[in-house]
């Protein structure tokens, strides 16, 4: 091939000798025994395992078409063609031979994963962002609407199922076969990905086919090329992908990823909140000593704006998500540089390695998933139809109960009853929305919200149940451009689904549960946790690794009141924001409170959540400038409190508390609490006996 690499272009004459040339090459019998072995290896990951054929190809088979192309019979050289024709496959060394050769005597091959010497120059490339998955919806959409817009998946699959049922008005087998063929072609492929050891490092979890593009280009550059492609974001910020991301940072290969939003629709067919790059690499003998990055940008010009622009080094990284190595999103440098000194000052939640580093003990758990565990959920119309009497929220029938199902859009910030079921409307449900109780719902303490679905007592993991009073929940679904990200919730002992994980302290921790939930409804964590939420989801992967003040902290004394422990002085205000309703009187008494609820007040609420907020920014060592800008950074809820008080009333309350605190902390007077009555007084809880338990 190194004559056909000679022959110039400049001729007509050439030009067909280079392509007579190259017609030889590919009828020539070097290059259709080297593509039967390839096509050979390929087609052993896609190889039915039945009876249809005599035996799969197996290593020994490899090794006699490597040493001769003709020792396999025909109907397996027949099906490894079929096979190369089904799934395409290609491959770089026979299609670029001029490019890529074999080491020849002795030598080191300079790419080690495929065992190539040489390689491109420059890649360019926009490769498919679609997952290696058959998703039954979408495959269904244009063929059957009716099962695609099934209700549940066990709906879905059951309706699949029918198609080669008994029943001659809903069988369809031709369809059902076509089904199954491209989800066994879908298999095929993913397992080639993610055992064929050719993509080591975005060959796993729910593979998405521009991760795998960004390693092949990056494996397909000489030690001196570059590749520059447009893939999305996750290929930074992904725990799928956190291995690539790892390795082009840790090898210094990773020049700068510059990261868009769809919002100016630059890609016309995408959904506007697809997030996008423009990721740059370089190949292993270029070393950049540090990335260049940028987030949130909507237009190419926005990349002339140098504020946006930030490096970080392999440190850097490490320090801010020393788990998975993935990268944080900061919109600004200053971002960068603010959340930095945070995370020098406080310890991710649980540092992964041995020995783990998990100082509050936490577990995780997600308890019923909406699609697969949909079997096990029962309506209201089910229920009634059966006896069950409604009691709160709870169904109760001959000493057994079906607990509600709750779902993220039903909890917010220290309050279990955000969101009912109950008046939802069909333009709120298009919109996957629900109506929120209002405050005078929120008065009645015996008001709780109504979910979709319930589920039998029967089904609950029975750790949940021992000793524990109450559950610590949070929104998996989130985004950095919502009015808050991080949403975390105590509600009672109810059914969860998997969009609303739980955090399992210990069964002994009660008050402790109240120190957490206040720190991580704070205004400072969610800051931090923008900067990692690069997606529509609080991944646990990225929990881990926010920074939650250590348990111990809450022991010591106030700065700003020294004749409180931080614990007692958060608890107070937590419990109050907290126990609203009858429903979570077990886990107040577990807490060592041994009263009717508190009384909803929107103004007590208000400042509250202001005292523990300027509180956890005195916590994190926040400097006061940096408070002004943190709460700057909340766009939407700054335009809906401008919008209904005329100014950004909670940005200015809590500067004012900051710095009353601040001077509590320079003259050791303490800080004078706004409430009146103080936090948790008895005289703001319900009158004894004045509301009838659910």
């Amino acid at each position: 091939m190194m004559m056909l690499d000679d022959i110039g272009d400049d001729t007509v004459q050439n030009i067909h000798s280079k392509e007579e040339q190259y017609e030889r090459y590919v009828r020539s019998t070097d290059y259709l025994s080297g593509s039967l072995l390839a096509d050979a290896w390929c087609a052993a990951f896609v190889w039915k395992k039945t009876k249809e054929f005599a035996y799969p190809i197996t290593h020994e088979v490899l090794c006699n078409i490597e040493q001769n192309p003709y020792s396999i019979p025909g109907w397996m050289r027949e099906e490894i063609i079929r096979l190369r024709q089904q799934y395409k496959f290609f491959h770089w060394h026979l299609a670029f031979p001029g490019i890529f050769r074999t080491p020849i005597n002795g030598e080191a091959p300079e790419n080690k994963q495929t065992g190539w010497c040489g390689g491109f120059d420059v890649i360019l490339s926009n490769p498919p962002w679609d997952r290696i998955k058959i998703q039954e919806e979408e495959w269904f959409a244009t063929v059957r609407p009716d099962i695609a817009n099934a209700p549940n998946a066990a709906q879905r699959r059951k309706m699949i199922a029918e198609l080669i049922g008994d029943n001659p008005e809903k069988r369809d087998p031709l369809l059902y076969a076509a089904f199954k063929d491209d989800q066994r072609q879908a298999s095929g492929e993913s397992h080639l990905v993610r055992n064929s050891r050719r993509y080591p490092l975005c060959g796993r979890g729910d593979i998405n086919i521009y991760a795998i593009f960004a390693e092949l280009m990056h494996t397909c550059i000489k030690p001196t090329g570059r590749v520059g492609c447009i893939v999305q974001s996750g290929i930074a910020t992904d725990d799928t992908t956190k291995f690539f991301f790892q390795d082009v940072t840790e090898t210094q290969t990773l020049v700068s990823l510059y990261s868009f939003e769809n919002e100016e629709f630059l890609f016309p067919a995408v959904h506007h909140a697809t997030k996008f790059c423009l990721l740059t690499l370089s190949g292993r003998a270029k070393c950049q000593k540090a990335a260049d990055f940028v987030f949130f940008a909507r237009k190419t010009s926005d990349l002339e704006d140098e504020s946006r622009h930030f490096s970080l080094s392999v440190s850097d990284v490490a320090l801010l998500n020393p788990n998975t190595h993935t990268c944080p999103i900061f919109r600004s440098k200053h971002d960068m540089l603010l959340t930095k000194k945070i995370y020098e000052r406080v310890p991710v939640l649980i540092k992964e390695g041995s020995p783990e580093i998990n100082p509050w003990y936490i577990k995780f758990s997600r308890m019923f998933d909406m699609a697969n565990d949909s079997h096990l959920f029962l309506t209201h119309e089910q229920l009634k139809s059966e006896g069950w009497e409604l009691e709160g929220n709870v169904f109760c029938k001959d000493g057994k109960v079906c607990l509600p199902l709750y779902e993220g859009k039903m909890i917010s910030h220290f309050d279990h009853r955000f969101g009912t079921y109950e008046g939802q409307t069909q333009a709120q449900a298009n919109q996957g929305k629900l109506p929120e109780l209002t405050e005078e719902q929120h008065v009645n303490s015996s008001t709780l919200p109504l979910p979709q679905y319930w589920v039998h007592e029967a089904h609950f993991k029975d750790f949940l149940r021992q000793g524990r009073k109450a559950l610590l929940v949070f929104r998996d679904t989130a985004r950095s451009t919502d009015i808050r990200t991080a949403i975390f919730c105590v509600t009672p002992i109810v059914a969860c689904g998997h969009k609303l994980p739980i955090i399992l302290l210990n069964p002994e921790y009660n008050r402790e549960i109240t120190y957490f939930a206040g720190c991580v409804s704070s205004f400072v964590f969610d800051y931090v946790t923008r900067q990692k939420v690069g997606g529509a989801s609080l991944g646990l992967f990225i929990l881990k690794q926010l920074p939650v003040l250590p348990l111990e902290l809450y022991t010591s004394k106030c700065q700003w009141d020294d004749k409180n422990l931080i614990g007692d002085w958060i608890f107070l205000r937590a419990l109050e924001l907290t126990y609203t309703a009858w429903d979570l009187e077990p886990f107040a008494k577990d807490c060592g409170y041994d009263g009717p609820p508190f009384c909803w007040n929107e103004e007590r609420r208000f400042l509250l959540r202001c005292e523990l907020d300027a509180a956890y920014f005195h916590l994190y060592g926040v400097a006061r400038d940096d408070v002004d800008y943190i709460m700057e950074t909340f766009r939407v809820w700054k335009e809906k409190e401008e919008k209904q008080c005329g100014e950004y009333r909670t940005k200015r309350v809590i500067l004012e508390i900051y710095d009353e605190m601040q001077q509590a902390i320079e003259t050791g007077e303490p800080y004078q609490t706004r409430l009146d009555p103080p936090p948790a007084d008895p005289a703001v809880a319900h009158p004894p006996g004045a509301e009838v338990r659910p």
